[in-house]
């Protein structure tokens, strides 16, 4: 009985660390600065200081404020699709847990967005995008779930969200749509963060290992 559990949990990490270097081959597909090769403080180091970076906001965390940073990159283009403008942001944000004691935690969310422009031609751009993403990512990961935005009886944005095996919070997340209160179709690529002694990993829950 011991034998056959050890040989599920090695098979359970090779399953995990075979997917996970396929994930960080997509992070380092799309992001300029790969957030799990250095110390976070050099990654903020290295976007701050990118000569390519525009930055937009940039609140450091206090008792009161939670971390954000945004910008655009002059030369920098990830995506199969002529981009209008590639932006950058990171965020922290609390998430809550349903456990015993409805726990919480904080985590930084960092996207990069390749804006299309309006329209219905960007809109299929965008839609394209998607749909490449999925085909090309998706059997990196253990499962995935869809979900629409309607209005109207019209799709007016979509997001898939990427999950490694025995986690609930999506590694990776991909997503299209018009950025809130512009008339501008994007397509973005998220990453959720948990760092911990300068250095970032992928959240998980109290009672995940």
């Amino acid at each position: 009985m011991k034998k056959s559990f050890f040989i599920l949990l090695f098979s359970i990490l090779a399953i995990n660390s075979f997917s996970q270097n396929t994930f960080f081959k997509a992070v380092k597909l799309y992001y300029r600065v790969n957030p799990f090769d250095r110390k976070f403080s050099a990654v903020l180091t290295s976007i701050l200081g990118d000569t390519s970076f525009v930055k937009k906001d940039f609140i450091k965390r206090t008792d009161s404020n939670f971390f954000f940073l945004s910008g655009h990159y002059k030369r920098f283009n990830p995506f199969d699709f002529a981009v209008t403008q590639t932006q950058l942001r990171i965020a922290e944000t609390e998430i809550f847990f349903s456990d015993s004691v409805n726990s919480s935690d904080t985590i930084l969310i960092y996207q990069v967005l390749g804006l299309a422009g309006p329209g219905e031609e960007a809109k299929a751009k965008v839609q394209k995008e998607l749909s490449k993403f999925h085909k090309r990512f998706n059997y990196d990961f253990d499962r995935s779930d869809f979900k629409e935005s309607v209005n109207n009886n019209m799709v007016t944005a979509a997001i898939i969200n990427y999950y490694f095996f025995g986690r609930s919070i999506p590694a990776m997340s991909a997503a299209w749509g018009k950025i809130p209160g512009e008339n501008t179709y994007t397509f973005t690529v998220s990453i959720r963060l948990k760092v911990t002694e300068n250095f970032a990993d992928l959240p998980k829950t109290p009672n995940e290992f």
